[in-house]
């Protein structure tokens, strides 16, 4: 679930049909819940449904019954629920729950093990196939689980930069951070990060770019000035702060 959606067994399958994939990522992201039948038509057509809609969501629900639920084959299965249907599935076969694991993980261990949690978050981080649940329309259940999952996918990241700042891996993140700088201009955390890792690798000056691109950037797109952490790490390295240089 963590790009386009795909099924695994001893092939990899993608879903032509849309409305039938959009069925399935929505019982897949409440997976083991039941949803309601009125969730899946708000999901499948918002606020305009066809005459035949409850039919036509039972012929999709059969269809993926068929072709891409199947208890024998992967051991998930589509139950019929007083409220609508429920998706039984085991937890280790949706790459979303290992992310929530992994993310879980990761946090726990920041503190105490920040080697054991940069660990957890890269694994996390290297889930992301793409963009999560790409071509899928965003109703509520789909759109609020990828919202969700890219906020993960971020603090992944920044949590990767931390602990490898604290590690002393100032050099190997740079490339990433300077990557992740590109596809979230706006996040401060990330250019920080990134102008705290140039510093320590002895580009002072480059480290001073960030700041005034980040400048430029907030300035154009919010209309506003670099946050007060921001603006006080580039005074550190404007005056060379001896506690810049301190990894931790």
């Amino acid at each position: 679930m963590l790009g386009p959606l795909r099924v695994v067994d001893e092939e990899t399958h993608t879903i032509s049909a849309p409305k039938v994939e959009t069925l399935l990522a929505a019982l897949l992201i409440r997976a083991n819940q039941p949803v309601s039948t009125d969730e899946l038509l708000d999901e499948l057509w918002g606020n305009e449904p066809p005459k035949r809609a409850r039919a036509a969501l039972h012929v999709y629900i059969s269809h993926l019954r068929k072709n891409y639920v199947q208890p024998a084959v992967d051991g998930a299965a589509i139950r019929t629920h007083a409220q609508g249907y429920l998706l039984e599935t085991d937890r280790a076969s949706v790459d979303v729950f290992r992310l929530q694991c992994l993310h879980a993980a990761g946090r726990d261990e920041a503190d105490r093990d920040p080697e054991r949690a940069l660990e957890s978050f890269a694994a996390a981080a290297a889930l992301f196939r793409g963009p999560v649940l790409a071509g899928i329309d965003n109703g509520l259940i789909v759109g609020t689980f990828a919202r969700w999952a890219e906020e993960v996918r971020l603090e992944c990241l920044e949590a990767i930069a931390m602990c490898s700042l604290r590690l002393g891996r100032h050099r190997e993140v740079i490339g990433d951070l300077s990557r992740w700088v590109e596809q979230y201009p706006l996040n401060e955390n990330l250019r920080e990060q990134l102008m705290l890792a140039l510093y320590r690798s002895g580009r002072r000056a480059e480290a001073l770019e960030v700041f005034q691109s980040a400048r430029q950037v907030l300035r154009e797109e919010l209309g506003l000035d670099p946050r007060v952490t921001m603006r006080r790490l580039q005074f550190a390295i404007l005056s060379a702060d001896a506690d810049l240089a301190i990894a931790g």
